[in-house]
């Protein structure tokens, strides 16, 4: 028998021994620890749960990062490349600091100066920059300051030479398509002549900026002209320029815009053409305050007057008008009218020809002469008329009116031939619109005028 053999407790046959359950190569794993059974269990796929968050964090990193640029390097980076820009189109551009926006970007607190304009520059404490593709395509500048010196036609020049040339205002890669200038301000001293100075508030400026012909216009509702003694405005300027030519409308009663205007256009050919049409209105209606003119009275003026040339060697100049209820000490107020023609060469000056003047019952022929510059023009004229008897500057008593012993007096004396003598008088105007100062106005009365009772 088997030793190996487990024996029957009973005596009997031999048992099998028991089924081996357990394979060589397992290992029973030691029970755990209490301190191993109170760790947390990992759960399958941890480690793909460690890369998602490790790639979330780059995420976010990333993300800070271009926030940052966005906040401090872009802004920074288009600050220098409007600077660089600027300066490769003759423009010294200084700016406090840029923000961006949804469409483009701010520039805050911009001064612009250049060589070729001298004496020009420009304050905005903001101006909005819409981009398209990376690149300036509107740019818009609000309650500018801005400032011009010297004569229109010297800062017209400038500009357009500066526009046309390679490194001025044409090109590059940063020059906007459009400029809008809103809600400004402007100062301009000496404009068309040394003893003037503009200043025009709510002044309003597009124009596109794609070559030196594209077109352009500037305009304000509120202009006001510095001259010797006072001010005159505010008017209503309204200016446009294209393909060379310009024109230039004021309105002189800017709450009626289209009644009272002069307009004055240059072709591209350099004609120019000049037309002021003013229905009887008060001076006061139109800018014109008449102690400035020395008058007193309820003033009132017209005018018609118009400027043509004919040619390269001739030209024209039609007038007529008057200012009316001027007080010059008589028994009744003044009315001066006119009636002006001109012809000539423009180089030498037009020929006042066919002209007279009425002062009252004075009435005499103008002479004199008419020159148009390129930056102006400049009257000369000399008046003469009379002699015409005392009476013809009585008032004669009109239904209503008060009586008047010394106009009865005057009447009965003038009725028996008592009231002798005469009235004649002369006149000189000098105006020079590019030296205002330089202007004159005289009028000489000779009055002779007595009452005779004894027929002396």
């Amino acid at each position: 028998m088997d030793p190996m053999e487990p024996i029957d407790q009973a005596g009997g046959a031999p048992q099998p021994l028991p089924l081996q359950l357990e394979l060589p190569s397992e290992k029973r794993a030691p029970a755990p620890t209490e301190q191993e059974a109170r760790r947390p269990r990992r759960r399958a796929g941890g480690g793909g749960l460690r890369w998602l968050v490790r790639i979330a964090t780059v995420l976010a990193a990333l993300a800070v990062l271009a926030a940052a640029a966005v906040v401090w390097l872009l802004p920074w980076y288009v600050k220098e490349r409007c600077i660089a820009e600027a300066a490769a189109h003759g423009v010294v551009l200084e700016v406090g600091s840029v923000s961006i926006a949804a469409n483009g970007f701010q520039l805050h607190d911009a001064v612009a100066t250049s060589a070729a304009l001298p004496g020009a520059s420009a304050k905005a404490a903001e101006v909005d920059v819409v981009t398209v593709g990376l690149h300036p395509d509107v740019m818009t500048v609000r309650r500018a300051e801005l400032t011009l010196a010297g004569p229109w036609s010297t800062m017209d020049a400038a500009l357009s030479s500066w526009r046309a040339s390679s490194s001025g205002g044409q090109g590059g890669g940063w020059t906007p398509r459009a400029v809008v200038l809103d809600e400004s301000r402007l100062v301009w001293p000496a404009p068309f002549a040394e003893n003037a100075r503009i200043e025009a508030s709510n002044v309003h400026f597009d124009g596109t900026w794609g070559s030196a012909t594209a077109p352009v216009h500037a305009g304000s509702d509120n202009v006001v002209v510095g001259v010797p003694g006072g001010k005159l405005g505010p008017w209503r300027v309204d200016a446009d320029r294209s393909a060379g030519a310009w024109r230039v409308r004021v309105a002189l009663d800017p709450g009626v815009p289209d009644t009272s205007t002069l307009l004055v256009v240059r072709d591209a050919a350099g004609a120019t053409t000049v037309d002021a049409e003013v229905p009887r209105s008060p001076l006061s209606r139109l800018g014109i305050p008449p102690a400035l003119l020395g008058l007193k009275g309820n003033i009132q003026a017209d005018l018609d007057a118009h400027y043509v040339p004919m040619g390269p060697q001739r030209a024209e100049v039609t007038a007529k008008g008057g200012v009316y209820g001027i007080e010059a000490g008589l028994p009744v107020p003044l009315d001066v009218s006119w009636a002006l023609s001109a012809s000539g060469a423009p180089a030498s000056g037009l020929d006042v020809q066919k002209s007279r003047l009425g002062a009252g019952p004075l009435v005499g022929e103008l002479t004199g002469t008419v020159k148009p510059f390129d930056d102006g023009f400049r009257v000369d004229l000399a008046w003469k008329a009379g002699p015409v008897p005392c009476t013809a500057f009585d008032k004669p008593l009109a239904e209503g009116d008060p009586f008047d012993i010394a106009y009865q007096l005057r009447q009965l004396a003038g009725a028996a031939g008592l009231v002798k003598g005469d009235v004649s008088a002369s006149g000189r105007l000098t105006f020079d619109s590019r030296d205002l100062g330089a202007s004159r106005v005289e009028f000489l009365p000779a009055v002779g005028c007595r009452v005779s009772l004894f027929g002396g």
